[in-house]
């Protein structure tokens, strides 16, 4: 390593330019029912009278293209590397997509996608969201509603975005589904959907019968040129449950309910609360003393916050779900705790006084390590570091103002050895 003066500024060394966040989804079993839960047949019928229902409404039909024929059927599923399932494939036999200037597009007011445009689609939104400057360790892909039904990911080879709303989500079928979900289901992800995917119907066949049933009832509004239909259907707005709070209590937390995922609470005295919030996989907390940690071991904490005056890592080191740490406190922590948690990947220290730094080198799944100057001038005296793909370094302990991310400078080399 090489030389140089104390740096003024705090520096993102990204070492491993390859190296991306470790996919959640990759870790999910797949479903018990690898049958698709549409039906072809029925999706037609449905298709076809969705539209007679949509230009009674409008007064006109929007232009649909070409169908698509088997060789291009054929040739799609080849690029993508998936077969379509059986009802999609069965719509782009009627058509090929929507024409340009539809006014109402047919899925939900998102645009039916070509053949030849779902298999070349910019993802540059999901490069941006894991920029390391953004700090994408800091966040969690959290799990769809019903649970296990999507692969916790901001997004997958198998899934099929077959419709666009312009403004960067789509609708996909999801070939690759979760343990409880079934090839072919449809669900919203894109620029909206990078903390999880929302699921939306179980195939295009129920995602066109919930359509046509809120046309049939009445549940549409009619502006101008402009059709807005009220399905009965999931908010494909995204986000998931959170509970934020200030001096939580276990009465505040189960009226949040058991779906939530994300806490973030200031002022604990003691974390009994955790106990209405059993799904929690994301955890920020903040007090002013020491809180007794022990309910953390018990939940399915990813990634953890810490703001404390002490920390005892032994708790939450029981928790063999912990991916991403983050610790602020007064008084020195000891990390040999962590030396036994399998997934650990991301750590930060910069804003803790450690007393076992050395602890850092037996951490070999680490990938990501936030140090001060001095923290890590000790640990390049060391033998033997974790494989680290990027290091964020501070030129003195950091006070933490959340959630002002912070600004880095960033340098794609490995972090040089601090002068004493």
């Amino acid at each position: 390593m090489t030389t140089s003066s104390p740096q003024k500024s705090p520096f993102l060394y990204v070492i491993d330019e390859d190296f991306v966040p470790p996919d959640r989804g990759d870790e999910q079993e797949g479903p018990e029912s690898a049958v698709p839960a549409g039906d072809p047949d029925e999706a037609v019928r449905l298709f076809h009278y969705y539209r007679r229902l949509m230009a009674q409404i409008l007064g006109y039909e929007e232009e649909l293209l070409e169908p698509a024929g088997e060789e291009d059927l054929a040739a799609a599923e080849e690029e993508l590397g998936v077969a379509l399932p059986p009802d999609l494939r069965a719509l782009y036999g009627i058509a090929d997509g929507e024409g340009d200037g539809v006014v109402n597009p047919l899925f939900d007011r998102q645009e039916w996608l070509p053949l030849a445009e779902i298999g070349d689609l910019d993802d540059e939104w999901l490069d941006i969201a894991q920029e390391w400057e953004l700090e994408p360790w800091r966040r969690t892909v959290f799990d769809a509603q019903p649970s296990n039904t999507v692969r916790r990911s901001p997004l997958r080879a198998g899934w099929i975005r077959f419709a666009f709303d312009t403004g960067g989500n789509w609708l996909a079928v999801d070939m690759d589904p979760g343990p409880n979900g079934r090839p072919g289901q449809i669900i919203a992800v894109g620029v909206d959907y990078t903390e999880g995917p929302t699921y939306v119907a179980d195939s295009v066949t129920t995602f066109l019968r919930r359509l046509v049933e809120a046309l049939e009832r009445g549940d549409y509004r009619h502006h101008d040129k402009s059709l807005w239909i009220d399905a009965d259907l999931p908010n494909l707005s995204g986000g998931h449950t959170r509970y934020s709070d200030g001096r939580p209590s276990r009465a505040r937390a189960e009226q949040a309910g058991p779906r939530v995922q994300e806490v973030r609470v200031s002022g604990v005295e003691d974390c009994a609360f955790l106990a209405a919030v059993p799904n929690v996989c994301s955890l920020a907390l903040s007090s002013a003393g020491s809180p007794d940690l022990t309910p953390l071991g018990g939940r399915p904490v990813e990634y953890l916050e810490l703001d404390v005056e002490s920390a005892d890592l032994t708790a939450p080191a029981r928790n063999r779900e912990l991916r991403s740490l983050s610790v602020t406190c007064a008084r020195p922590v000891e990390l040999a705790p962590l030396r036994t948690v399998p997934n650990l990947w991301a750590l930060d220290i910069a804003a803790a006084p450690v007393a076992d730094i050395a602890t850092v080198t037996e951490l070999k799944g680490l990938r990501y390590l936030e140090v001060t100057q001095d923290q890590w001038r000790e640990l390049s005296e060391l033998d033997d570091l974790p494989p680290l793909a990027i290091v964020g370094v501070h030129p003195h302990r950091l006070e933490r103002d959340w959630p002002t991310p912070m600004d880095w400078v960033t340098t794609y080399d490995e972090p040089p050895s601090p002068t004493a």
